[in-house]
């Protein structure tokens, strides 16, 4: 495993090295943020310019199969390279791909600069997380993980409005690179200061790709579920295909008893799941709902994904300084939370019911907005519950807790939302109707619905005398 490298020198130098450091991580987390926005405001406008409405579930799940292939790689990569030298190459691979996608004459060209911004995502995510954990003094490793919450509450607000104001005044295609300036100064900053200080080397952990490459095929399989092409009937086996593939996998990288929600750890792993998979799975709708199916603009659209971060982001601040200090208070916080979130789910869906007279978009905008502030209650909260060590032994250290964190997060995420926008998607180059949308939505309220009753079987054992 990379090692720290010599950190003796003058402390002032020392000081300001790991300043520079850390201001460069806290920029790179912002542009993370702001991208996270970026495609979901301007995909309904991709989708008109490439005629390629059917190819929301690829455009969405393209980068995220790719992720899955190559988080795995990052320690090995680490092994055996100097982290300064990483991090540019794969910088570079990131920014190759965003300038294909931008230039992109169809949609399959799209696609493939979307997979190569993943493949360099997926890696750049572990060897960040190494240069904080094995770099920067305790002081700014607190500051910069701290900061990062800070990060996320400005890209709520400024990844949706870029977007929309660059789609405006120029088009999608500036959108996608006028911000890698940014992207690339903050990862030359951190390069540098990263130079020498990580070793490759050390102990040859095994590379295993086997679990990474189910669960990005069955993400696969379920982008390609909106293709016009393709029947409905082959739609859904394809679709239940790729879920069993996802299973499959999801049962041989979590711990055990994850997918059965059992008492403890497992179960607040569960709930993390699901909060995550019913959040995003509509947030990756959200724009399509505004823009292709209530006729909305991208100003609009923008709007409606800053109201919700930005409830988000708030909602986080306050659960952070008034943290659930007992397992009976955590259930009572996620059962408003669960209640926020399918509330504003539920008034969204109503919104594409009402006749077109009423101020639709502006439902959508408070439905939202109110959703984004019941994932705010119950996200950070539950995420403690993951980490934490608990009373009762579970077998779970605290490190596999946290690689499992992010990694149920991820795989909610991506197949919620490849399969939102793959469906959404077909409906909406084939005819342009409400019901599938409407029905998303519904089985999200569901979902938000059933966040409390995995709140208390996290929390069963904490509870058990």
């Amino acid at each position: 495993m990379p090692v720290p490298g010599d950190r003796n020198g003058p402390p002032g130098r020392s000081a300001v090295r790991a300043g520079l450091l850390a201001a460069a991580l806290l920029a790179l987390e912002l542009v993370a943020g702001m991208q996270a926005y970026l495609l979901n405001t301007v995909m309904p406008v991709i989708g008109t310019d490439l005629d390629a409405k059917d190819f929301y579930g690829v455009i969405v799940g393209s980068a995220q199969i790719a992720m899955f292939l190559t988080m795995p790689l990052g320690p090995y990569l680490l092994q055996r390279f100097r982290v300064d030298r990483l991090l540019l190459h794969l910088s570079w691979l990131t920014v190759i791909g965003s300038i294909i996608s931008a230039l992109a004459p169809t949609v399959g060209v799209f696609v493939i600069g979307r997979v190569a911004s993943g493949l360099g995502a997926g890696a750049l995510a572990t060897v960040s997380l190494a240069a904080i954990v094995s770099v920067l003094p305790a002081g700014w490793r607190r500051a910069v993980l701290a900061g990062y919450n800070v990060m996320w509450v400005l890209a709520s607000l400024a990844g949706p409005l870029y977007a929309a104001w660059v789609t405006s005044v120029s088009s999608w295609r500036w959108a996608l690179v006028l911000y890698l300036p940014l992207l690339i100064a903050a990862r030359i900053v951190a390069a540098r200061q990263l130079r020498g200080s990580m070793q490759s080397g050390g102990d040859r952990e095994r590379l295993t790709l086997g679990s990474a490459f189910v669960l990005a095929g069955g993400v696969a399989l379920l982008s390609l579920v909106g293709l016009r092409g393709l029947p409905v009937s082959g739609g859904i086996v394809v679709g239940v295909v790729g879920v069993a593939a996802v299973v499959v996998a999801a049962r041989r990288l979590l711990p055990s008893g994850t997918l059965r929600a059992r008492v403890g750890r497992p179960a607040a792993l569960a709930t993390m799941g699901l909060l995550t998979g019913v959040y995003f799975g509509a947030q990756a709708i959200m724009s399509i709902i505004v823009q292709d199916l209530l006729h909305g603009t991208t100003g609009q659209a923008a709007l409606v994904l800053a109201g919700s971060g930005m409830g988000w982001a708030f909602a986080g601040l306050a659960a952070s300084r008034w943290p659930s200090r007992s397992p009976r208070a955590y259930v009572r916080r996620a059962a408003v939370g669960g209640s926020l979130i399918g509330t504003g789910l539920l008034v969204t869906a109503v919104a594409l019911l009402v006749d077109g007279t009423a101020p639709r978009v502006t439902v959508v905008l408070v439905g939202w907005s109110i959703a984004g502030v019941g994932m705010g209650l119950t996200y950070l909260d539950t995420l403690n519950k993951i980490v934490d060590v608990p009373q009762h032994v579970d077998g779970v250290s605290v490190p596999r807790a946290a690689t499992a964190m992010i990694l149920v997060e991820a795989i909610a995420t991506a197949v919620a939302a490849t399969l939102a926008s793959a469906v959404v998607g077909r409906t909406v180059a084939q005819s342009g109707g409400t019901d599938p949308a409407v029905v998303v939505l519904v089985l999200t309220v569901m979902g938000a619905a059933s966040v409390v009753w995995l709140a208390r079987r996290a929390v069963a054992t904490d509870a058990a005398p």
